[in-house]
């Protein structure tokens, strides 16, 4: 049995049963395939990215869930004959998300920042040379002119 991720947008115009019932059309089915639903993800109603079939948002949910391999195509089979849904995609993600979302581990407190960096110390000799490299290239140019 693989884990799948299933993406769908139904027509916003759907009562809140009527989304329930959609949904369950499809949970129903993967159950009676031996299949075991780990979690519905409703987004609700979001703007769409482009139109579809004339219209500017859509119902989105996720269903996750593990089954044997003929399942996904059963279900889009059903979807392709299913008019409120506009568009569905399943994939096999490359890693199982967390289903069940744990409680944030609380972060130890910073600890105050300790005293700042000294200053490096000015080397004179290295000021010295630095002058004289200067006063050398302007003489240069003195003389150039």
């Amino acid at each position: 049995m693989k884990f799948y991720e299933t993406g769908l947008i139904f027509t916003p115009q759907l009562d809140e049963s009527e989304f329930d019932n959609e949904i369950k059309k499809i949970t129903d089915l993967i159950e009676s395939n031996s299949g075991k639903i780990e979690k519905i993800d409703r987004w609700g109603i979001r703007r769409l990215a482009y139109e579809i079939k004339k219209k500017t948002q859509g119902y989105y949910t996720f269903v996750y869930y593990t089954s044997p391999t003929d399942v996904p195509g059963k279900i889009e089979t059903m979807l392709r004959i299913n008019e409120n849904c506009l568009r569905f995609m399943t994939i096999v993600p490359e890693f199982k998300p967390e289903i069940e979302k744990p409680e944030r581990e609380r972060r130890p407190s910073r600890e105050p920042a300790s005293e700042p960096a000294p200053e490096p110390i000015p080397q004179p000799e290295m000021e010295e040379q630095a002058e004289e490299k200067t006063e050398d290239m302007m003489g240069d140019e003195e003389e150039n002119l």
